[in-house]
């Protein structure tokens, strides 16, 4: 029987990891695609979609994944490495968004969809954002992507920058429409709101080193099983 070689086994998997890009490249698109061109007052509110933590992950997500099948239809190292850095970013956060979209909704789907709001959201395309992007990107993670080695105080900076980033955002689109564009965020105090976003950063660091973990006991057991092929 033929024994694979590194090359061949390198190319399998550059053909797996495109399938997996050009799949969740026309997932994003068909979901924003969706959202964007509704109907619908908050997309003609300033800030539109991009007010939304969910709009930003997948646009971040789309991001990343084209580079990611660019790199691959190019053969490019350098986009590459570009797309596994946007990765630190992209994937934990899809992971925290699934996290407190599912955990809120089962509480009080009103507290992130106001009840005056008629819009009818498919289940296909409430998976597509709200499911499909953290399941992508951890496969893109744990099967096609090295393990992350960032310091734990780089990450938290950078995650500690993002909620900064997004808190500044959505008080500044608050400043201008006169509403959170989550229900959630109007009912509580400042103080509460800023509790929030410090328990999402923390959700946000833990899935991090969750992710790195399994990454690490994922791909040990691959490479013993090949060892004992």
């Amino acid at each position: 029987m033929a024994m694979s070689t590194p090359e061949s086994e390198e190319l399998t998997m550059m053909s797996w990891s495109s399938g997996l890009y050009a799949l969740a490249a026309v997932i994003f698109n068909m979901a924003l695609r969706f959202v964007l061109m509704a109907d619908i007052p908050i997309n003609k509110s300033y800030g539109g979609q991009l007010q939304f933590l969910t709009i930003l992950g997948v646009v971040g997500s789309y991001i990343t994944v084209t580079i990611g099948l660019l790199a691959n239809i190019v053969g490019s190292p350098f986009l590459l490495r570009v797309k596994n850095s946007l990765l630190v970013l992209s994937a934990p956060v899809e992971v925290l968004i699934s996290i407190l979209y599912g955990s809120i909704s089962l509480v009080n789907r009103e507290l992130l969809v106001p009840k005056s709001v008629t819009f009818f959201m498919p289940p296909q395309m409430d998976f597509a954002l709200h499911g499909a992007p953290a399941i992508l990107l951890v496969i893109d993670f744990l099967y096609f992507s090295p393990n992350w080695t960032a310091s734990p105080l780089a990450v938290l900076t950078l995650y500690s920058s993002a909620g900064v980033a997004y808190w500044t955002w959505v008080h500044r689109t608050y400043s201008i429409n006169n509403y959170f564009p989550y229900p959630l965020l109007e009912i509580v105090t400042t103080e509460q709101r800023a509790l929030i976003f410090a328990v999402s950063i923390a959700i946000l660091y833990g899935v991090f080193f969750c992710l790195r973990k399994l990454h690490s006991i994922v791909n040990k057991a691959h490479v013993k099983s090949e060892k004992t092929a």
